[in-house]
């Protein structure tokens, strides 16, 4: 059984041209067409849904980097792992964790735009930083990592920053709108805050981690975007509410821990405004946003990102602030 990418014909292209710069897309297996969406085979799993089915087979060699292992430890050996830029970021069992050398040398093989493996061993801190060891290439974590053509360079063991949310932060570009203001409440390296500035979008960025602050600001720069279109506060979001502005859209990109701060920071959504909610839920938990909120809001869309672990997956929930509820309550 092989994890494939479900989307609509209509976004197959799109699909497609992003796992291919991400090296996510298995080129040992053929596109999946059925029923008006296409199943595109992965090296690893990445947002959006997945749906586990037998692979049609290609004639290319396949970039499946368990298979340049030995039977048995390709049993044990993780099929999902994370690349960001240059660097191959692996989680690995407890079974497995004593080949993680071969591993290593296995994904650097099959994948040549990486030189480095990286181990993770969790999100751990107040900044929710990852804590990774360097078991293959040069002891270095900084790397420019490219997606949706945008630059993001980072120490990924200083700074969150997370590779699966590509085509989510897509997904909130292509719903803003120039001149909006937005407030990234959780921004780590600013890939949110970067690609809606670039659009014209009036960005406050917040994160209390100071390597944030400098790898966001280099990104801004980076990426071409103007001083004028944001601004970054290096502080915990909860001790400046009160200096905050209202607001069009509002992100909220902290999923261990994001439901506290939904309440105070609704209080700066203009009516008309979203709060992208990202939060990690247990298979099978409903989000009922009675029990967070008002009447004057509204989840008009969900979705699962990706699975966080066996039992629990990323969703975000888009939150509609809108006054049409509240005269209609008033009635």
């Amino acid at each position: 059984m092989l994890k494939h990418l479900k989307v609509s014909e209509s976004e197959a292209q799109e699909a497609k041209s992003f796992l291919e710069d991400c090296k996510a897309l298995n080129d040992g297996f053929l596109p999946i067409k059925k029923d008006g969406y296409v199943l595109w085979p992965l090296n690893f799993e990445v947002e959006g849904e997945i749906i586990e089915c037998t692979g049609l087979q290609s004639k290319r060699v396949s970039r499946d980097y368990r298979l340049k292992l030995p039977f048995k430890i390709r049993e044990i050996a993780p099929r999902a792992f994370d690349i960001f830029g240059n660097i191959a970021i692996v989680k690995l069992s407890d079974e497995s964790f004593e080949y993680s050398k071969i591993i290593a040398e296995s994904l650097l093989a099959s994948n040549p735009n990486v030189d480095r493996v990286a181990l993770d061993l969790g999100v751990k801190g107040e900044y929710r930083v990852r804590e990774l060891e360097m078991i293959a290439g040069e002891v270095d974590f900084v790397s420019v990592h490219k997606e949706n053509g945008f630059e993001f360079e980072l120490d990924i063991s200083k700074v969150y920053f997370s590779p699966r949310l590509a085509m989510e932060r897509k997904r909130i570009y292509d719903l803003s709108t120039e001149g909006e203001r937005v407030l990234d409440a959780f921004a780590g390296a600013s890939p949110f805050s970067v690609a809606l500035a670039s659009k014209g979008c009036n960005i406050t960025a917040v994160d209390s981690n100071p390597q944030a602050e400098i790898w966001s600001n280099n990104n801004f720069q980076l990426n071409g975007v103007s001083k004028s279109n944001y601004t970054f506060i290096c502080s915990k979001v909860e001790d400046i509410i009160s200096d905050l502005l209202n607001y069009d859209r509002i992100v909220m990109n902290n999923p261990t821990n994001s439901l506290s701060y939904l309440e105070p920071l609704s209080n700066k959504l203009k009516y008309g405004g979203v709060i992208h909610l990202y939060n990690i839920m247990d298979k099978g938990e409903k989000f009922e946003i009675r029990d967070f909120l008002g009447s004057e809001f509204e989840c008009v869309f969900e979705r699962e990102v990706h699975p966080y672990s066996p039992q629990s997956s990323l969703k975000v929930f888009d939150i509609l602030k809108s006054f049409s509820n509240v005269q209609s309550t008033n009635q």
